[in-house]
């Protein structure tokens, strides 16, 4: 008998589980109240890229004569930067559309809520829809924080920010996670004077320090203000000026102001659950997060979650490998997830991607650890390409050689993670990734001589 699947939430994490149950034999319903590809690919990951790439560009173009090129009177259409953010984002959600009807996939606009642990209902029709098992993967949303006229028409969320028809000549953001680091890097290259208020010591507060500080001090040095350990007060209407955000510095030391046209709430996401009646159900929860066990089923036998609404690394690969483990399951398999291995990027320029732990988390669960490090300055690929600001920090447990922990600042760090990624999987020591053989000249090569500066062994450097 075939089975069936329902799943309440189209973005990564629910259609991949959507497309492997249908490969693996089920019936699969999917249920999405907005627009299919999510948060990620409407509100998030996709649209600020494209909005990135525009920002990398022009700052290219800025340092052209670098490379000889003399490039004079450049100016931004900034229509034409959201015409083309919008048609990439538009054609990847008619490609999930088409993944849909490729794989037989029964896709329904609506909002899910559930009924018991085999019935959802369809709430803007009344439908309900029987099941032999449910996959919840609603996401995310913008958090809010509790500060004094936060409800100011000045402030805006990072959805919001998306649909702007032009950047504010002045911005503060709060927030210096990935969120806020991003839009603050595409905000003042196209022209906005940008403020930054993390609340934490470090900007990436979940990053290793070493990493956070070094990035922190090149948007400095481009011109962007960072205030960490900084607490907002207030924020006050300006009326046509814009908004007056008040805030003490580190420790309270003293008591600062900035007008700004635009306040940009970037202080993170919380799971959406609102429609979803899990409390009727019982299905337990954390903090606002559904609790699941490691094959991604709820305490209810029957509904499993995925992705942001769980919690943990709110990111578009986990949901998606959480996705496809949940369908696996449903469908009789006996899979668990590895989170040891879960790469973490942010798209500046210079990028930074790690994966494993931090310095301070490697000394903390396995006491005597090796640092092996290397400068983006002293490869050769990277001096062509005008891209040495950075560097590798490979984490390697002393008595084995393990690498417990990565970390990349520097150009394409989101695609030299993979092969650390790879690495720690497999549990591979830094004598794997130092022994074998890099091509030259890349920029692959940092990786092979951070690797062979655990031992202080680096050729380059």
């Amino acid at each position: 008998m075939t089975k069936r699947i329902i799943i309440i939430g189209g973005g990564p994490g629910g259609y991949v589980a959507a497309i492997r149950g249908a490969q693996l034999g089920a019936q699969v319903t999917l249920i999405e109240k907005d627009t299919l590809g999510g948060t990620c690919l409407n509100r998030g990951c996709i649209p600020t890229k494209a909005l990135l790439q525009s920002a990398d560009i022009l700052a290219e173009v800025r340092n052209a004569t670098t490379f000889g090129i003399l490039a004079e009177k450049v100016s931004i259409d900034f229509s034409m930067i959201t015409k083309r953010k919008e048609a990439v984002v538009k054609q990847l959600v008619n490609g999930v559309a088409s993944l849909m009807k490729k794989n037989k996939i029964e896709v329904i606009k609506g909002t899910g809520t559930l009924i018991d642990s085999r019935t959802v209902e369809i709430l803007e029709k009344g439908d309900r829809i029987k099941a032999d098992s449910i996959i919840v993967a609603t996401g995310s949303k913008p958090s809010t924080v509790p500060i004094k006229g936060i409800d100011q028409l000045g402030v805006m969320t990072s959805d919001e920010a998306l649909t702007m028809e032009q950047f504010p000549s002045s911005i503060l953001i709060i927030g210096g996670g990935v969120i806020g680091l991003e839009f603050a890097q595409i905000m003042h290259r196209m022209g906005s004077t940008v403020t930054i208020i993390e609340m934490m010591p470090q900007i990436l507060p979940t990053e290793d320090a070493v990493i956070a500080n070094l990035l922190q001090g090149i948007f400095e040095e481009d011109g962007i203000e960072i205030f960490t350990g900084a607490t907002i007060t207030d924020i006050k209407s300006a009326e046509k000026e814009g908004e007056v955000v008040s805030f003490t510095t580190r420790n309270g030391e003293r008591v600062e102001e900035r007008m700004v046209q635009k306040v940009l709430l970037a202080a993170g996401r919380r799971p959406n659950s609102d429609d979803l009646r899990i409390d009727k159900l019982g299905i337990a929860t954390d903090k606002g997060n559904l609790i699941v066990n490691k094959r991604m089923e709820t305490n209810i036998p029957g509904i499993y979650a995925i992705g942001d609404v769980v919690g943990g690394s709110m990111l578009a690969h986990v949901a998606m490998g959480e996705g496809k483990c949940a369908a696996e399951n449903i469908m009789g398999g006996d899979l668990e997830m590895d989170y040891r291995a879960v790469p973490r990027c942010v798209y500046t320029s210079p990028e930074i991607a790690t994966v494993g732990l931090t310095e301070a988390e490697a000394k903390k669960e396995y006491g005597d650890i090796r640092v092996g490090k290397f400068p983006f300055i002293a490869n050769g690929r990277a001096m062509t390409l005008n891209a040495i600001k950075g560097m590798v920090r490979i984490i390697a447990d002393a008595r084995y050689g393990q690498i417990l922990g990565v970390q990349i600042l520097g150009s394409q760090a989101t695609e030299l993670i993979a092969e650390a990624t790879l690495a720690i999987r497999l549990e591979a020591t830094f004598d794997d990734i130092a022994s074998t053989m890099h091509p030259h000249p890349t920029l692959s090569e940092v990786m092979m001589e951070a690797a062979l500066n655990v031992r202080e062994e680096a050729i380059h450097f």
